[in-house]
């Protein structure tokens, strides 16, 4: 995958995410994140200025402890000089010692701190007092030697002239005059610091505080658009849903007026129908009754006469015959009458059987209870579908199998019928399609299906749904 497929597929996303939340919430997360970033950088910058601070002021609690054992030790050795010059115990030597070197170890200790990076003490006066300090450490600790060395020797009052002199102390209350000033600084230094860090907390806490809020704020903002948005989608697609029901409503309407539409064209052509075959079985079949009893009447009175025009008016008769049966033929396709002799059910059965008979059909036929009522004109539609499949199998299938079934079920009647004839390309148009098409505008226009399987020597099926109910 290339830079420009991911370029635009991140330009896809971007595009679908700003029309699923709004240009407006996009803004605002995108401030959102901008502060929340801005907000842990100075954070984490505050939060190492504090731990700075907390190492400095340790710092500082070090340097106050080790002052103050500086100051201890030299008074603990001070005691067991004393003590040895009243005593002469030996442990008081060592004790004296001990404390000598604890004193030693602490400047020493002192001056690493005081050359760490963390120390608070810096400055070349501070410096100075710890060089002082140092000094006057060491000059009252020759002093103190000086009287425990003539006490060893057997000079114990050379020793006691040594303690009377001003000379120890001097060194001692230089001593802790410089351990003081040294103290005072810490502690100064230590009140600056944990003020500082007092002072850095409040900022940091107002400043997560503040951030915080304006997060709330963003939040806030953001949960109200997002509301307000899917108010308005909420709206919309109530709109929607209300917008497609009336049109579903206005659609089944105009479907139940259509087929409703329809049924009325098919009650109209069947009265019709009904009214031209009446008029034709009426009038045309009492002109034809009556020309052949005239027929008959001439041929009775001419016969003996001239033979040659009886013959002409015996063919007459017959002539007039076949006209007298298409006739019947004709008001029989137009209306069939016997539907409403003997009923809707009686009639298609005798109607398949009777073609079956005629074509000498091997016949499977299954049909509703006769008890199933249908509506006058769903009937004829029916009837018609079925006379019309039967007049094509015979006219131009060449079958030797038909079935019928008709099966009434859920508000629906569902037709089959199907031969083992010669079949029939339904891309050509013929004699044959034509029929077929008008079966199936009759039986859609009413809100029916219809589905024809066939092609050139592979048989014929017609499967037809019906509604019974509009």
């Amino acid at each position: 995958m290339n830079i420009n497929a991911i370029g635009n597929k991140m330009k896809g996303w971007a595009e679908s995410l700003v029309k699923r939340l709004g240009g407006k919430v996009l803004a605002i997360l995108f401030a959102s994140m901008i502060l929340a970033l801005v907000s842990v950088m100075f954070t984490d910058a505050w939060l190492v200025e504090i731990e700075k601070q907390n190492a400095q002021i340790e710092q500082v609690q070090r340097n106050i402890t080790v002052l103050q054992q500086l100051r201890t030790s030299l008074n603990l050795a001070e005691s067991a000089q004393r003590g040895y010059l009243l005593t002469q115990r030996q442990e008081l030597v060592s004790t004296f010692n001990q404390e000598i070197d604890a004193a030693r170890r602490h400047i020493r200790k002192i001056e690493g701190l005081f050359n760490s990076e963390k120390i608070a003490m810096q400055g070349k006066q501070e410096q100075s007092w710890l060089i002082a300090l140092n000094s006057a450490l060491e000059a009252k600790n020759a002093e103190m030697k000086l009287a425990i060395s003539l006490v060893q020797s057997g000079k114990a009052e050379e020793a006691m002239q040594v303690i009377k002199l001003d000379q120890g102390v001097i060194e001692m209350a230089k001593f802790m005059q410089y351990s003081q000033t040294l103290l005072d600084q810490q502690h100064e230094a230590q009140a600056q610091l944990m003020k500082k860090r007092a002072q850095t907390i409040v900022i940091t806490r107002i400043a997560l505080v503040g951030t915080a809020l304006i997060l709330l704020l963003l939040v806030i903002m953001v949960i109200r658009q997002l509301v307000r948005e899917m108010n308005s989608r909420d709206h919309l697609r109530q709109q929607l849903a209300r917008d497609c029901a009336a049109y579903e409503e206005r659609i089944r309407s105009n479907s139940h007026m259509m087929k409703t539409l329809a049924l009325d064209y098919q009650s109209d052509v069947e009265r019709a129908r009904q009214k031209l075959a009446r008029d034709l079985h009426d009038e045309l079949g009492s002109i034809l009754t009556a020309t052949k009893m005239d027929i008959s009447w001439t041929i009775r009175r001419v016969k003996d006469q001239d033979p040659e025009i009886v013959e002409k008016l015996d063919k007459t008769m017959r002539y007039l015959n076949q006209g007298i049966q298409f006739k019947r033929q004709v008001v029989q396709n137009l209306h069939p009458s016997i539907i409403t002799t003997i009923g809707f059910w009686p009639a298609l059965r005798s109607l398949i059987e009777d073609m079956a008979e005629r074509n000498d059909w091997n016949l499977d036929l299954i049909l509703p209870g006769e008890q199933i009522e249908l509506p006058e004109t769903l009937g004829l539609i029916a009837y018609r579908v079925v006379q019309e499949s039967l007049n094509n199998a015979s006219k131009y299938a060449y079958a030797t199998r038909v079935s019928v079934h008709m099966v009434n079920e859920l508000d629906y009647l569902k037709l089959e019928i199907e031969d083992n004839g010669v079949g029939v390309d339904l891309n050509k148009t013929s004699s044959a399609t034509h029929g077929l098409s008008g079966i199936r505008n009759r039986i859609m226009a009413i809100g029916g299906r219809v589905d024809i399987v066939s092609s050139p020597n592979q048989g014929f099926l017609l499967v037809a749904i019906i509604p019974t109910k509009l």
